[in-house]
């Protein structure tokens, strides 16, 4: 069994509990450390108190099952601070900020940003902070891609 095949069946049933997903794994050469990183998701923004959360748990099960021969260093992250969304799983997202580019243009823009504010049967309800302000229906269909967005 491939090294992150046998990491991932070590560590995410343990992760599930917590409500973690794995999002990747993976194991190289960095510099002169070598660097097991573990990238972890949810539904909604990944904080820091959940990677600590996750790497408590994961720590003690790499050392029992000690998978990995040579010294390495663990690190934990996320997908960051605009992570991709899974359209079919946006609810997970309410009153955070998104960005979402659609298939076919609403009022002749294709990407809209504001804060998700709820779902009404498959339509979106998304709160514009543009000069309108106000709310946009999109149909959750129409959502090409949708990712957690910041503003400045």
């Amino acid at each position: 069994m491939a090294l992150k095949n046998q990491i991932q069946t070590l560590i995410e049933p343990a992760l599930k509990v917590l409500g973690f997903d794995v999002a990747s794994i993976s194991f190289r050469k960095e510099g002169s450390n070598y660097i097991l990183r573990v990238v972890i998701d949810k539904d909604g923004p990944v904080s820091m108190e959940d990677i600590v959360r996750a790497g408590d748990l994961i720590s003690p099960l790499l050392d029992e099952a000690d998978p990995i021969q040579t010294p390495y260093m663990l690190d934990i992250t996320s997908l960051g601070i605009e992570k991709p969304i899974n359209v079919e799983r946006i609810e997970g997202y309410f009153n955070e900020r998104v960005r979402l580019t659609l298939h076919t243009p609403v009022e002749k823009k294709s990407i809209y940003e504001g804060v998700l504010q709820a779902l009404d049967g498959e339509d979106v309800i998304l709160a514009l902070d543009n000069k309108k302000k106000g709310t946009l229906r999109i149909a959750r269909t129409n959502i090409a891609k949708a990712r957690l967005a910041i503003k400045f």
